[in-house]
């Protein structure tokens, strides 16, 4: 019997081809995961600093127009700084795709109106470039 299977060698070489090609599939496809992660880490790398950059501009641009400002309170701040103020997320009017957030001492966003200047604690600047996002967050007055 054993000698009969040894003679009919004719379907061992179809498995044996089925195993690598099945094997080659396996190590293309593996390979192919492989590079479309590493170029969409590569593409949010490329993109982070001009987000970071964006942030930082607009970080300036409100602490310009806050020491340019002398003694006006938030609420006029916030109508020369933002071309829309809604739930304490400003949009510059200048500057695209960043956004501003006014935080108190206690670490509330300050969303009410008639604050002074001295209610903001905090200015978080979020600047945006093609779905990648940063931010920076300082402390502007330090009230004991």
């Amino acid at each position: 019997m054993f000698k009969k299977v040894i003679k009919n060698k004719e379907g061992t070489a179809l498995v044996f081809v089925m195993i690598l090609i099945t094997n080659a599939i396996i190590i293309v496809s593996s390979i192919v995961f492989i590079s479309v992660i590493q170029e969409k880490a590569s593409g949010n790398a490329k993109f982070s600093p001009a987000a970071y950059q964006k942030a930082d501009s607009g970080f300036e641009y409100a602490l310009k127009i806050i020491n340019d400002s002398g003694s006006l309170s938030s609420d006029e701040i916030k109508a020369e700084l933002c071309s829309s103020f809604n739930n304490g997320k400003c949009a510059l009017i200048d500057l695209s795709e960043i956004d501003l957030y006014f935080f108190d001492s206690s670490g509330n966003i300050l969303t009410g109106n008639h604050d002074h200047l001295e209610d903001i604690y905090e200015i978080k600047s979020v600047g945006v470039d093609n779905g990648v996002s940063r931010s920076l967050k300082a402390t502007l007055f330090d009230n004991p």
